[in-house]
């Protein structure tokens, strides 16, 4: 529908302006003698300027003058002359194209010229315009000719491109002036320096005009084709930096200029233009505003450590400042770059706690030589004492209440030494729930107020029965003494693919956040009389599996932890 709505447009202008072609009658005026000499050279200044155009940037526009040409001559010799000469232009063009444009559209190209060139010539006539040499009185005669040169040639190709595009007439016509102007300025001003050079010096001005416009296409062919090449270099350097998984904002203070990258983008979970608005100050920031203080602060840093929170995320940023520099070596801004090193920071700390637990490890190696061979003795005298002494004399010197103390100070000195060195696993195939079978009775027995619901997929793994009980003992131990001995405790599992996901649920009070991260860190403990060191053991254990274990959630309605270990290979 489009294009046959574009074909009738083309068909229809091609119509009108033939027809006021042949109204104004331009085979009447034939050149006479001498003159024959000037339409010869007019003709090859048309072909020639139609040929070498003047390309501009950014888009390559397009500039024809051979408009110029026709625009002087309607002033200077009448719309005769200038219709002949574009009638046998169009003629020597389409011979000379080969018939590669379709020969309707070369009908419209011609239609359009003869509406454009007809119209401002009686404009300039109509506002008491005289054809000839320019005079002073026809001055704004002449501006009108020419504007109006540029209105029709704008009305035209607004129309076509309504009928062929869904815009609306303000936008297309909004769009074709933006795109076009600029050059019909230029043609216009080039019109009227001709218009004077064909009355003072007809052929040497127009050949000097044709040479000039001619030198000026080849001037602007390489100087676009440099512009295309810086384009390309800055594209390129624009992807290199945009590749880069560092965070880039430069601020040019001399242009008053922010750039950012796509790696700030995504590091800050901010848009360009959020980030610009805050980088230059426009905008105060609500959230982060240590961040952004590093950035207003205009003082060079170097590997500054910075918080920044996105969402429910908080990430630790590198963050360096260093002066933008022009090709003179001269200070005109800031570069401002970052990095995301929340993963090594984390890495720091697990390697710290690796520290802590090496050096817990000498300390609880050291401690067990030192501190359990006099325990040893302590504890036989005791016993010795208890044995033979009176039962008064117990109470009096509260014998069992030392023994008991003694115990718990060797127990204390065996979690150490487990935490130190934990036993490598003997692994074999073995069931969770079976596990959990032996050692519910043992709870049962002791908190027989609790409730229990398994839920345990019967899934072989290859795991030491032994070290597993003790981890199942320690985290059922904790829940039972968050619960008081009251409440609900669920044990369930998942199988994800190569992955058995066991969850440990109870209902107690919750884990306050303020331990949370520091969870599994020896010597952290919410019980009065805990050594801290239980959840540490079981991670150890865990590890040593080749699985995980973590705090899934707590709160005040209850706890729950992720126990994963590896499936035997071969299940699925």
């Amino acid at each position: 529908m489009k294009q046959k709505q574009a074909t009738l447009y083309l068909a229809f202008i091609s119509l009108v302006g033939v027809g006021v072609f042949f109204m104004f009658d331009p085979f009447s005026h034939m050149p006479r003698g001498g003159e024959w000499v000037l339409e010869v050279l007019l003709i090859i200044a048309i072909l020639l300027l139609t040929r070498y155009m003047i390309v501009l940037p950014p888009r390559g526009n397009r500039l024809s003058m051979d408009s110029a040409i026709y625009l002087a001559l309607i002033v200077v010799f009448g719309v005769q002359k200038a219709l002949f000469l574009l009638f046998l232009s169009s003629i020597f063009i389409y011979v000379l194209d080969q018939g590669k444009m379709v020969w309707l559209k070369h009908i419209f190209n011609f239609s359009m010229y003869v509406l454009m060139i007809c119209g401002a010539y009686e404009v300039f006539l109509f506002f008491g315009g005289e054809v000839g040499p320019l005079r002073l009185h026809s001055m704004f005669a002449y501006l009108l000719a020419l504007v109006t040169y540029f209105c029709v040639n704008i009305a035209i190709i607004g129309g076509y491109f309504l009928v062929v595009s869904s815009e609306s007439l303000f936008s297309v016509i909004k769009g074709v002036i933006k795109e076009a102007l600029s050059n019909y300025v230029i043609t216009l001003a080039s019109s009227f320096i001709l218009a004077i050079m064909l009355v003072s010096y007809p052929l040497v001005g127009l050949v000097l005009f044709t040479f000039i416009t001619v030198l000026l296409s080849f001037v602007f062919q390489k100087y676009l084709a440099l512009y295309e090449e810086v384009l390309k270099d800055k594209a390129y350097i624009e992807q290199i930096v945009n590749s880069l998984p560092v965070g880039i904002i430069t601020v040019d203070e001399v242009k008053h200029d922010v750039s950012v990258n796509a790696a700030s983008m995504q590091l800050l979970q901010l848009d360009e233009v959020k980030i610009k608005a805050l980088a230059s100050g426009a905008e105060n920031p609500r959230t982060n505003a240590p961040f952004w203080e590093l950035l207003s602060t205009k003082k060079m840093l170097h590997n500054v450590k910075a918080l920044y929170q996105t969402g429910d995320e908080r990430h630790t940023l590198l963050v360096s400042q260093t002066e933008l520099m022009n090709q003179y070596r001269q200070a005109i801004g800031r570069i401002f770059y970052f990095i995301d090193i929340t993963e090594s920071e984390e890495l720091t700390k697990r390697m710290h706690q690796a520290e802590k637990l090496a050096l817990l490890g000498e300390l609880s190696a050291r401690a067990a030589h030192e501190i359990r061979n006099p325990l040893t003795v302590i504890r036989g005298f005791l016993t010795f004492m208890k044995e033979t002494i009176s039962e008064r004399e117990k109470e009096k010197y509260q014998i069992p209440l030392l023994l008991r103390e003694l115990d718990r100070i060797n127990g204390i000195i065996e979690e150490m030494l487990l935490t130190a060195k934990p036993s490598a696993p003997m692994v074999t195939e073995a069931y969770m729930e079976d596990i959990v079978r032996e050692i519910l009775p043992l709870f049962q027995q002791t908190s027989p107020q609790l409730q229990w619901h398994i839920r345990l997929e019967r899934i072989p793994l290859l795991i030491d029965p032994k070290q597993m009980t003790q981890v199942l003992y320690n985290l059922l131990r904790n829940s039972i003494e968050a619960m008081k001995g009251h409440g609900t405790i669920s044990i369930y599992s998942r199988v994800d693919h190569d992955r058995y996901e066991m969850y440990i649920e109870d209902s107690g009070n919750g884990i306050p956040k303020e331990i949370q991260p520091t969870l599994f860190d020896p010597f952290i403990t919410t019980k009065e009389s805990g050594t801290g060191l239980g959840l540490t053991i079981v991670k150890r254990i865990v590890e040593n599996h080749g699985g995980t274990i973590e705090l899934y959630k707590s709160n005040e309605k209850g706890t729950t932890f992720l126990l994963t270990l590896p499936r035997k290979n071969g299940n699925h």
